[in-house]
């Protein structure tokens, strides 16, 4: 039977999921992409699903083909609607379902029991027009299926087509109920309507005249605050003394339908905001022309590449054209190590690896033409920090420290990122320190990618591939942002930078000897 849309059993589901912010964010820059989705969804606390790292292939397949199947946009505008309807009803009964169980008269009136049955006809209407929108679709999913067959069976099941009825007919006897107010000096007092004179119509007959045409209305209207909603109760009360068989079935409504929401489905309304939120995220970026693909999953390392990688932190706030980069891993290759010249694209290049590993295990699409990445226990980086004067360690002794946490943490199911590390000491002591980091990663045998200025250790063995950021031919002080697969040649390009800016040792000595 369907449980949820994001888990396959109803086991996986109750599984303890991750609520504080995973460490691996803040240097992949994966806060910067979530923190927009989950603050414009912040009503349906979605923080655990993008927080938690899947590592069961059975549940990330099961999300690579709901959420392909929602980017459909009549199927995905026809969830969106039921979402925000559904899950908003259920937050505002628990409100009702408050107000009823309590004493006081201030919160538990009439009012509050015909904003309920309100909720119980718009739950009813929601799900009738799920239901029928559903009805002439074809879904393939494993998730959306199961799902519209859970609904197709609710919706002829005995107590929803009961509630359904209830609630009709009780509609139409409040429909019936008519009264009429007497309001002086304060006072109110309700009597039934007895074909007494509407005066409305004379009103507007007599003021007619006035009237100039169609002209431009430039009233405010402003937001009804409810205020005085202890006079609607109190009116309401007066009401039901006149009417109180009518307001009796009203009564038996709320006590028997006091849970009329299916918890499945309640729950099915919060867990398909994950998909319908990444949709909505990625489609600019999908309308610029920046690719997105369903990765393959690997249990081995023996094949993993992406074709037109980029980051999509990056990619979502930048104003020029992003530019794309490819990485591949043939057996034994794990370890990329990315050297070249400063500013060149070798950090975002590995920030842009450990973001689609990390969204591929959520089951979302990644960025880029086509994927295999692997299934991870967990991501470990290492990127530059600035110095903790509460611990007095200097920049070396912090980046061994955290190193050596790093790699004692990690297993042979990890993947590992480290940008620009040990670039605080001699080059004899960063090649050396150098060397035994990459013998510990070997022996891990786990993919792993490494940002150096070291270009020794991109030849460090036949595991190790060697990338490296490009510069125009024609000019070598612009970046081209590409990360190829080459050999390193040990420049810099300093000078061509140094000369770009005026700052050559020719340049200085004139302008000061001037």
């Amino acid at each position: 039977m369907f449980y949820s849309i994001l888990f396959t059993t109803q086991e996986q589901h109750r599984a303890p999921r991750q609520t504080e912010t995973p460490a691996c964010f803040k240097d992949l820059n994966l806060d910067q992409i979530f923190t927009p989705i989950l603050e414009s969804k912040k009503k349906f606390e979605l923080e655990s699903f993008f927080y938690t790292a899947l590592h069961d292939p059975e549940i990330i397949i099961y999300r690579q083909n709901v959420m392909r199947e929602l980017e459909d946009d009549k199927l995905c505008a026809l969830f969106t609607e039921f979402s925000k309807t559904v899950y908003d009803l259920g937050q505002y009964m628990n409100k009702i379902r408050s107000s009823l169980n309590s004493k006081d008269i201030w919160h538990n009136n009439y009012l509050t029991r015909g904003q309920m049955l309100d909720c119980a006809d718009r739950y009813c209407r929601a799900i009738s027009a799920l239901s029928d929108g559903l009805s002439k679709l074809t879904l393939y999913s494993a998730g959306l299926r199961n799902f519209a067959e859970y609904l197709s069976a609710y919706c002829a099941s005995e107590g929803y087509t009961e509630l359904h009825s209830h609630v009709k007919r009780l509609r139409d006897k409040l429909s019936t109920v008519e009264y009429c107010m007497l309001i002086k000096n304060g006072t109110i007092r309700v009597r039934k309507y007895e074909r007494q004179a509407d005066h409305s119509k004379q009103i507007l007959a007599i003021f007619d005249k006035f009237r100039q045409g169609n002209v431009k209305d430039y009233r405010h209207e402003l937001p009804e605050e409810p205020h005085a909603t202890h006079v609607e109760a109190a009116v309401l009360d007066m009401v039901a003394e006149l009417y109180k068989d009518i307001f009796a079935v009203l009564n038996d409504f709320c006590s028997k339908y006091f849970h009329f929401e299916d918890e499945t489905i309640l729950r099915f309304s919060r867990e398909i905001q994950f998909y319908l939120s990444w949709l909505d995220y990625i489609r600019p970026l999908r309308g610029a022309g920046l690719p997105f693909n369903y990765p393959k999953l690997c249990n081995t390392a023996e094949h993993l590449y992406n074709l037109d990688m980029y980051d999509l932190a990056l990619a979502a706030t930048a104003q020029e054209k992003i530019v794309t980069n490819n990485f591949e891993l043939n057996a034994p290759e794990h370890i990329i190590v990315v050297t070249g010249p400063n500013q060149g694209g070798k950090t975002t290049f590995a920030r842009a690896f450990g973001q689609v590993h990390f969204l591929a295990s959520l089951g979302l699409c990644v960025p880029g033409r086509e994927a295999a990445l692997y299934m991870f226990d967990d991501i470990f980086t290492h990127f530059g920090r600035e110095e903790d004067l509460s611990t007095l360690n200097g920049k070396l002794a912090d980046d061994l420290v955290r190193l050596h946490e790093l790699l004692s943490k990690s297993t042979s199911r990890s993947v590992i990122i480290i940008n620009e590390i040990f670039a605080s000491t001699t080059l004899s002591d960063a090649l050396s320190l150098g060397g035994h980091m990459m013998d510990a990663i070997s022996t891990l045998e786990v993919p792993a990618l490494v940002v150096t200025f070291l270009d020794e250790l991109a030849s460090y063995g036949s595991n190790t591939v060697s990338m490296m950021s490009t510069v125009k031919e024609e000019n070598p002080s612009q970046r081209t942002y590409k990360i190829i697969r080459k050999p390193p040649d040990g420049l810099a390009y300093a000078m061509y930078i140094a000369g770009e800016h005026g700052l050559t040792y020719e340049k200085l000595s004139r302008r000061l000897g001037r």
